[in-house]
């Protein structure tokens, strides 16, 4: 596993840094809020040592993830929906890479649908506001007086 500096860092041999990637491994809060082995044990199978588990247990993302996982592990459990969102998360590192693939090694439409793919999983193509006002206009209903 790279160091959580690594992570962290801003720039990668002049490639900007992936905005998806977190400064500590997707499945470190998951497994720490299973509470199945002792954290000692799980930073150990990450490679986290002990002073990069002091830095990362005063993280605040790293503490929002943490205890958005154990509440959404008390209320559904380790569920589907869960269990494909961090996957989603990981095929975002994935989507990264091919979009910034130097050269044509990645067709340039197939970047284009990535980026897109992207803008709207994150809600910010305003597609929802077009779906309702789409919505809307199949329920208007008008009226017309014909005063004479």
């Amino acid at each position: 596993m790279n160091s959580l500096a690594q992570i962290n860092s801003p720039q990668e041999d002049g490639v900007p840094r992936d905005p998806a990637l977190l400064p500590y491994p997707p499945m470190l809060p998951v497994e720490i809020a299973l509470r199945q082995h002792p954290v000692k044990a799980i930073c150990e199978a990450y490679g986290i040592d002990l002073a990069e588990w002091r830095e990362l247990k005063t993280n605040p993302v790293f503490l929002d993830d943490l205890r958005a996982r154990i509440a959404e592990l008390k209320r559904d459990g380790m569920t589907f929906r869960m269990k494909a969102r961090l996957q989603a998360e990981e095929m975002l590192k994935v989507s990264w890479a091919m979009v910034h693939a130097p050269g044509d090694t990645v067709p340039p439409a197939v970047k284009a649908d990535l980026i897109k793919s992207t803008i709207r999983f994150a809600g910010l193509d305003d597609s929802k506001n077009q779906a309702a006002i789409a919505a809307a206009a199949g329920t208007n209903l008008q009226i017309n007086l014909i005063l004479k």
